[in-house]
């Protein structure tokens, strides 16, 4: 089973690990042992991910380019989670959540990377 536009829900996990210091999301998404829980914890994550949308003002203003193609894209992510939803097979699950969950660790780590004059200061 293909699960389409997978990189728009690594993108909002992404924005979480690195506005909100926490891998909470990253590491639930990752070890969900099932369709019904990964749906809970990506519910979770997209509800975070509004009050950041909400609250307007970002910590780290770099990701707003993440945050405005994820708000161009949304109807992407719908198509993704009614792919995750249709999962029957664990071995499948367990690849697809692992995928996401590493894309969003390597795109929060090329946010994270300190600039130059952050490493001088």
């Amino acid at each position: 089973m293909e699960v389409r536009f997978l990189d728009d829900l690594a993108k909002v996990l992404a924005v979480l690990v690195v506005e909100e210091g926490s891998y909470t999301y990253v590491d639930k998404l990752g070890n969900a042992p099932s369709v019904d829980l990964a749906l809970h914890y990506i519910r979770e994550a997209l509800r975070d991910f509004h009050s950041l949308l909400r609250k307007g003002s970002l910590e780290h203003e770099e990701l707003r380019g993440l945050l405005e193609d994820v708000g161009r894209n949304i109807n992407r992510l719908q198509v993704t989670l009614s792919d995750v939803s249709k999962i029957e097979d664990r071995k499948e699950l367990r690849k697809i959540v692992s995928l996401v969950s590493s894309k969003a660790l390597a795109l929060a780590a090329f946010y994270l990377i300190p600039t130059k004059g952050e490493e001088e200061g």
